[in-house]
């Protein structure tokens, strides 16, 4: 059982093409807003503190949005049409089943463009089945999951100050006043003995401008006196990301910048994951050891697909060093690549480049996305002190199974398995 505190899911939102008509006569009804963009209620507002009697599940996802005609094969990524259908479904078989997911993180590129309110309704249409607020579809699994979003890149496309994804989330965001839209937010979480904090901040200097600046100022006074145990940051561009043709480590500089400001302010080993989207991949690192932050990626849910590297530099994440693939999580991708090459067989050049031989000795291996996307979706589970981290992977023949797992123990840190078959 969850119970709210503070909480208000009410707040007006606005709608895409109508705020002028809005002002100057009232509301008008659903009726007559053929462009209006559908509420979708969140878990909580900034500062709530939610109360948990029970383990809380939630499913994670990220980059579920459309396909962009030619800009996305220019950027080497892959289309594969039906993942984002076959990971909803997934999700909601799951959250109808005792134990399931409860509640959903949306980290972000839901839409191609956040200015588009037909976008927004695309969206509704491909989660219908899993995201509260969405008209529900007809025929198979549905399971509706309150929302807990993230903005994205393309949530800000034609829309910089977000007011599309305000008015498909009305209460999103720490109030800055003016009707304007924050990409930024927290919450607390008390599971047992045990308070979480997961705080939801936007890494993306150069779109933000002016509004960095007020994050900057909310980070101090949501940290100044950090009464918690233990913190959950999310973001959607990561620090490590290994997704893409090449790494692209700590874009434009703002998610390293957050995370070193955050850790600066609350001490040593509070700081339990990052969880951000990234490429389009699932990935999981643990760059400072089981005892440091686990840097999780959960942007392979989606249609489109990227590449994802086994290893790779991270000078620009401020390591000298390079970073890998949490070494379980390698190897659980590797059992399933070997499995399905024995049983129906793959390219020699995809075989060869995730293990970097033949043509591709001397090489960074890379699991290649346009026949083997490392596709699917996590689920976080949070009871009392414990947190663990489940992947549901996408198998090649649109079926899943949870091929790993990794959770914190508190006084051990992280402790990755591969789950029982």
């Amino acid at each position: 059982m969850l119970y709210f505190s503070n909480a208000r899911f009410c707040r007006a939102g606005l709608w895409a093409g109508t705020l002028a008509v809005g002002l100057l006569t009232g509301h008008p009804s659903e009726a007559e807003i053929p462009n209006r963009v559908n509420d979708h209620p969140m878990l909580a507002d900034d500062g709530d503190t939610l109360r948990a009697s029970e383990p809380l599940v939630f499913a994670m996802i990220g980059n579920t949005r459309g396909t962009v005609a030619g800009a996305d094969l220019a950027a080497g990524m892959s289309v594969h049409k039906n993942i984002r259908a076959q990971v909803v479904e997934d999700i909601a078989s799951k959250a109808t089943q005792p134990g399931g997911p409860s509640l959903l993180w949306m980290l972000g590129d839901h839409v191609r463009k956040g200015g588009a309110a037909g976008d927004w309704k695309a969206m509704d249409k491909s989660l219908a089945a899993i995201l509260d607020g969405a008209k529900p579809p007809k025929g198979g699994p549905v399971r509706q999951l309150r929302a807990i979003p993230v903005a994205g890149d393309h949530e800000a496309e034609s829309d910089p100050r977000y007011f599309g994804y305000g008015d498909a989330f009305p209460s999103v965001g720490a109030d800055i006043g003016f009707g304007r839209v924050a990409t930024w937010y927290h919450f607390d979480l008390q599971a047992d003995d045990a308070k979480w904090r997961f705080m939801v901040v936007d890494p993306r200097r150069e779109a933000l401008g002016s509004r960095w600046t007020e994050q900057m100022g909310w980070v101090d006074r949501t940290l100044k006196e950090p009464q918690f145990d233990y913190l959950v940051v999310v973001m959607h561009d990561p620090v490590f990301d290994l997704g893409g043709r090449q790494p692209d480590m700590n874009r434009g500089g703002g998610s390293l910048d957050l995370i070193e400001e955050i850790e600066d302010r609350i001490g040593v080993l509070r700081l339990r994951a990052v969880v951000s989207a990234g490429h389009h991949t699932n990935q999981v690192l643990l760059p400072d050891g089981p005892r440091g932050a686990i840097h999780l990626g959960v942007g392979g849910a989606g249609s489109v697909q990227d590449n994802l590297m086994r290893w790779g530099a991270a000078d620009e994440a401020g390591r000298a060093a390079e970073v890998n693939l949490e070494p379980l999580f390698d190897l659980a991708l590797l059992d399933q690549l070997d499995r399905w090459n024995r049983d129906y067989g793959l390219p020699d050049t995809v075989t060869d480049e995730a293990k970097a031989r033949g043509q591709f000795e001397g090489f960074t291996a890379a699991y290649n996305a346009r026949q083997f996307p490392v596709a699917g979706w996590w689920e976080m589970t949070i009871n009392g002190s414990v947190m663990v981290l489940d992947f549901h992977y996408r198998k090649l023949d649109g079926s899943f199974a949870n091929i790993y797992r990794v959770q914190h123990q508190p006084q051990v840190g992280w402790i990755p398995s591969r789950p029982a078959k």
